[in-house]
């Protein structure tokens, strides 16, 4: 078969030409969010009588976690229907729009192109069933008490009724802090609101106070112009009642466990030498080392009050059982060795495990250097048996030439509880237990100065290591010097101790009590920590509030 030359040309024309059409591959990415380009009903529209919300955007979508991401308040129902067809998203409440109501939606990352993920930036729509659109707004800012961190994924909600019970209901206005800790919640109407902000992490809209950091305000917000600097703290504290869940009797112990910690406790019983009372591992858990016959019983009251004020007053009796427990090794542990260059006192403190019946102190000294032994009296000693712990005190003064001695011998001072010093009440004696001690010279450390500018009354200033362990605590006192701190990083603390109790408190949500405030001082450089070095001052600081 021949072909002419036009022919050729007319061919390869053609090859060509189905050759330009072909999509290569590659390319930039996009990154270019979807927009919105039309809705049923419109942003502002009054007097929306539909059932079905319908938004189309420029390209297609996929939604992620829409029931989590998109927020629509006030609420109307949890298991709304969100449904994706191509470049439009259809949104069904579970419950009717209701009358003359103005809701408003905030999409959040709920609404993604379908090729990169990119969500639709600050995608808002709000509608009125009414003849009128409400516009008034809530603002403000979330943040820890405790931690400098900002929170992530909390709720914050609206309520507006006495009886609501943020344990028990769920809000009607809510929406969640952006990644600076920010929220927004617009589109209401006037009248009178209380705030509260939550971790709603098992995604119920209640506060779980047992398992979700949650914080409120106390005092109602009269909205009748825009509020945009609300101010909430994040607590975690269990704000459940008192009670006991559990009481095990063996033949050496009856163990009673609690539904929380408690913060304070008082414990009676008929006859105190019939059975000693002790913390467990925590202070939820109470031991009673029974020292009675096992056909007797024992009558106890006990009394404890938690964190937020609650209390319990209840009477059990100890009672022994047959059932045997394996018996348990007598272990000693530190709880903190620390010698104060301010006072000269060097104080150890242990915890024990099982109740104490005899220390020979004449077994337990400090040893300076081959010379030199510091004994320790039955004054240098006290023992808490409710929270099982053990305290050694005593003064220490280290000459200069000592220090010179001891430098050129190479001598490291130390403590030591020797082998079977202290006994607990089943015979069986602690083992030898050797702890080095370093004593600093005033050269070696560094000081930390400030002053206090405030009306407040009452407030506690908290010198604090970078991992939160309580330094140096001061009360009331305006101008501060904190000397011979160990080269380290700090930071300062302060609570406003409202109820002049020397504490912090927790507050109350059923009282409409708030928990105190706490300040985190920051530095000019917007940093919340700073470094103490040898024979160097930091500071005057200036802290105000």
């Amino acid at each position: 078969m021949r072909f002419s030359i036009a022919a050729s040309i007319v061919l390869l024309t053609l090859l060509t030409g189905c050759a330009s059409v072909t999509t290569p591959t590659g390319g930039p990415k996009d990154e270019t969010p979807p927009e919105l380009i039309e809705s049923n009903p419109a942003n502002g529209q009054k007097n929306f009588k539909g059932k079905i919300i319908e938004l189309t955007f420029n390209e297609e979508l996929k939604l992620k976690d829409a029931k989590e991401e998109i927020l629509i308040t006030p609420s109307p129902g949890k298991n709304n229907t969100y449904t994706v067809k191509k470049n439009k998203v259809f949104i069904e409440p579970e419950n009717a729009w209701e009358e003359n109501t103005t809701y408003s939606l905030n999409f959040r990352e709920g609404v993604q192109d379908i090729t990169e993920g990119n969500p639709a930036e600050n995608l808002r729509l709000a509608f009125s069933t009414g003849e009128t659109i409400d516009s008034l707004s809530i603002e403000g800012h979330v943040s820890f008490t405790f931690s400098e961190k900002t929170p992530e994924k909390i709720t914050v909600a609206l309520y507006q009724s006495d009886t609501f019970n943020i344990f028990n209901h769920t809000p009607t206005y809510f929406t969640k802090i952006n990644k600076e800790g920010f929220f927004s919640i617009q589109n209401l109407k006037g009248g009178v609101y209380y705030a509260y902000a939550f971790d709603d992490k098992n995604k119920n809209l209640k506060v779980e106070s047992k398992t979700e950091k949650f914080g409120f305000l106390s005092t109602p917000i009269t909205l009748t112009e825009n509020q945009d600097s609300l101010e909430i703290s994040l607590i975690a504290v269990d704000a459940r009642l008192p009670s006991i869940t559990s009481i095990r009797h063996t033949s050496e112990t009856s163990l009673v466990r609690l539904n929380k910690n408690a913060d304070s406790i008082r414990i009676k019983l008929d006859d105190k030498s019939k059975a000693l009372p002790t913390f467990g591992d925590n202070l939820s858990e109470l031991i009673f080392y029974n020292a009675f016959e096992t056909n007797d019983s024992v009558k106890v009251n006990l009394f404890i009050r938690d964190s937020v004020q609650q209390a319990l007053d209840t009477t059990f009796y100890l009672k022994k059982t047959e059932t045997k427990v394996a018996k348990e090794g007598f272990n000693l542990k530190e709880i903190s060795s620390n010698y104060n260059l301010q006072t000269k006192k060097f104080k150890h403190s242990i915890s024990f495990n099982k109740p104490i019946a005899i220390v020979n102190i004449d077994s337990i000294y400090i040893k300076i250097d081959s010379l030199t032994t510091i004994n320790f009296t039955d004054k240098d000693l006290s023992i808490d048996t409710l929270y099982h712990t053990l305290a050694l005190e005593t003064k220490i003064e280290i000459t200069e030439k000592e220090e010179i001695d001891k430098s050129i011998k190479k001598e490291k001072p130390y403590l030591k509880i020797g082998k079977g010093s202290i006994i607990s009440y089943q015979s069986d004696s602690s083992k030898s237990i050797i702890k080095e001690i370093t004593f600093l010279k005033e050269e070696d450390t560094g000081l930390v100065t400030g002053k206090i500018e405030t009306n407040e009354k009452n407030f506690i200033v908290q010198l604090l290591t970078s991992n939160d362990a309580l330094v140096h605590e001061m009360k009331n006192q305006k101008d501060f010097s904190i000397k011979f701190l160990k080269p380290d990083t700090y930071k300062l603390r302060i609570i406003i101790d409202a109820n002049g109790n020397g504490k912090w408190d927790a507050g109350n949500f059923l009282k409409r009590i708030e928990p105190e405030k706490i300040i985190i001082y920051k530095s000019e450089e917007n940093k919340y920590s700073f470094p103490i070095r040898a024979n160097w001052e930091y500071g005057p600081l200036v802290i105000k509030f």
